[in-house]
């Protein structure tokens, strides 16, 4: 005999590990999407100075946005370290923007300390870069042009080793290209 609530209760499982398996769940808004001009965004430094995104023109800038409570993100801060240590000398700013709450500012910073991170990490509780860049979770991953223009962004973890994130990163460290990965799905 099959019980009432069974669906009921397997829909709703099913519901509350989506975050768990796709990435980490946030809130979104007005989208800066491929080949646009990234939008006014700013937070804070870890000791408290206003920064922006507009101080890193001229440069290229992958935007890394990522929480402590995030499994996901945890999993991928050696690969954007990775990056950052690959490419700096060759104008690379790699920047995390942890949207974990106020006064979770030891917690970020034994978070950093626990895996070697020696990037930008700006904090912003508020989750302005959310609704700035119409991210729908965590970890996301923007790739900013030195014109300023988004190249390529992806929902969920990347790979240092990512071919997609590869090439776009050639392609905007030695001149210009688009590309959206979306959710991590291959066109």
């Amino acid at each position: 005999m099959r019980r009432p609530g069974s669906p009921i209760l397997a829909l709703a499982l099913a519901l509350a590990l989506a975050p768990a398996l796709l990435g980490c769940e946030g809130a979104g808004g007005a989208e800066a999407g491929v080949g646009e001009p990234v939008p006014e965004y700013g937070a804070l430094s870890l000791v408290g100075d206003s920064v922006s995104l507009a101080e890193l023109r001229g440069s290229a800038v992958l935007l890394n946005v990522w929480a402590t409570w995030c499994p996901p993100c945890r999993r991928e801060m050696p690969e954007l370290q990775a990056l950052h240590e690959r490419n700096a000398t060759r104008g690379l700013r790699v920047v995390g923007v942890s949207i974990d709450a106020r006064g979770a500012d030891d917690l970020v910073e034994d978070f950093l300390d626990e895996y070697g991170i020696t990037y930008a990490i700006w904090r912003d509780p508020d989750e302005r870069v959310a609704s700035a860049f119409a991210i729908q979770g965590v970890p996301a991953t923007i790739l900013i042009d030195r014109a300023g223009i988004v190249r390529w962004r992806r929902l969920g973890p990347i790979s240092a080793e990512d071919p997609a994130l590869v090439e776009a990163l050639e392609e905007v460290l030695q001149g210009s290209g688009i590309r959206d990965q979306g959710s991590g799905d291959e066109p």
